[in-house]
């Protein structure tokens, strides 16, 4: 009985519990709640108490504190359902999102033996049934990707997301995703050059959560960039930090659209005008992640002249 009475005292673990601070806890607003009744009935009490009719003053006190009690418990028990509804939410993406990478894993699996095995054997497919396969490969990779990132916002809402900081180098980690970039960029019509300077430091940094970023950034900077334009990406020293940073020669962000470009499942006007794919999560998880090294991210823009964004990173002492 005392680790059960002890456990309803703990705010902290109740809280853990629905998965949201301490400040929007329904225990805790409903202690907040109990306190303003406190302090209101006495005030009322000293109020009323300047009236020669005490059973009248004590009625008042009686009345107000039952209405505010009522109210409070209105608005805690609201708070609660909506601390459950996210909780399930949050429980229900994270089952769903394992549930569908495991298959799309095992399909990835299979068509890079059958695209390996083909360019191993004499008896090749024809031109037409490879470019299915890797047409299909191109289909599974962008689901496996989009699973990905809802994963990572859950993880990152739910406070879930561990970082595993390792030194590194943040030109090599760069020039390794374009050159995975090369045939998107291609496609595209896109050149992507990367400009660093000589001896650059490590940077202290989960390197696969700061891979999520560039790819992120560059994912977005290919699709909304002009035919025939360039991209350039340029990482210099900054003496204890650094600066990342990606400029394009593309759509630009409208105005109007810029005190949201980072929120979670928000797309640009442009996303539509430029029918680019995206779920509108790449962004939020990219600033996300960079605040949780201690870094900075942010950008700049102009509509129809391109877009720059930019991230900075602490360095190795």
């Amino acid at each position: 009985m005392e680790n059960k009475w002890y456990d309803g005292l703990n705010l902290r673990k109740i809280c853990g519990k629905y998965r949201v601070s301490v400040l929007q806890c329904p225990q805790f607003l409903f202690l907040v709640m109990g306190l303003i009744i406190i302090v209101t009935v006495l005030a009322a009490y000293v109020a009323a108490s300047a009236y020669d009719q005490p059973e009248l003053a004590a009625l008042s006190v009686l009345i107000l504190a039952s209405v505010l009690f009522v109210i409070g418990h209105m608005i805690i028990s609201a708070f609660e359902k909506v601390a459950l509804s996210s909780l399930s939410k949050s429980e229900f993406i994270s089952i769903m999102s394992h549930q569908l990478r495991s298959p799309l894993s095992a399909v990835k699996w299979q068509l890079n033996v059958m695209l390996s095995e083909d360019a191993k054997q004499e008896d090749k497919l024809n031109d037409r049934a490879r470019a299915y396969l890797e047409a299909i490969y191109g289909q599974n990779e962008r689901m496996i990707r989009a699973v990905n990132d809802l994963l990572e916002v859950n993880r990152i809402e739910d406070r879930d997301l561990i970082l595993r900081p390792t030194a590194f180098s943040l030109r090599a980690l760069t020039e390794r995703v374009m050159k995975n970039y090369e045939k998107f960029s291609s496609a595209n019509n896109v050149q992507i050059g990367v400009f660093a300077q000589d001896d650059l430091p490590m940077v202290l940094a989960d390197e696969e959560r700061i891979k999520r970023v560039i790819e992120h950034l560059t994912d977005n900077a290919v699709r909304y960039s002009t035919k025939k334009s360039e991209i350039k990406i340029s990482i210099k020293n900054y003496g204890d930090r650094i600066d990342w940073k990606i400029i394009d020669q593309g759509a630009g962000i409208p105005d109007t659209d810029k005190p949201r470009i980072f929120d979670k499942f928000f797309r640009s006007v442009n996303a539509s005008r430029y029918q680019t794919e995206g779920s509108g999560v790449g962004l939020f998880i990219a600033k996300s992640i960079i605040k949780m090294h201690g870094g900075v991210i942010g950008f700049s823009s102009e509509l129809e002249k391109g877009s720059t964004f930019w991230f900075s990173l602490p360095i190795k002492k």
